[in-house]
């Protein structure tokens, strides 16, 4: 029951993990922008897609790699929101509780789902 009601969460982070390993595909496995950090961003842009196939599909191990992902992220923005200026500030401000609330809430559905026959 609970993977139903979170579903749209996970797929929506699903949509943006999917987005972004689509660009770093296309952009260090296409174009020459940086050939020497070539490697690195195609295996980031292979193992974001990864990430987001088996997130859609709402599997446990995808739930958990985007869970520390995003927590890193909160963590990052809230870290660099005193550097910024401007209205960025804002920006990260707001990314970051975004980035820690879909944290919890997935840490919360796999801990309270370990037990259950769920996805």
């Amino acid at each position: 029951m609970a993977a139903v009601r979170h579903a749209w969460m996970f797929r929506t982070a699903a949509v943006v993990f999917l987005f972004f390993g689509a660009v770093f595909v296309w952009r260090y496995g296409f174009t020459e922008f940086h050939p020497e950090q070539r490697p690195i961003g195609l295996l980031i842009g292979i193992l974001a897609l990864g990430v987001g196939v088996f997130l859609m599909r709402l599997k446990r191990f995808a739930i958990g790699v985007s869970a520390i992902v995003m927590a890193l992220v909160g963590l990052s923005s809230a870290v660099f929101a005193p550097e910024a200026n401007g209205p960025v500030i804002l920006f990260l401000a707001a990314l970051a509780v975004i980035c820690v609330v879909y944290a919890v809430l997935a840490l919360r559905f796999l801990t309270h789902s370990v037990g259950s026959k769920s996805p």
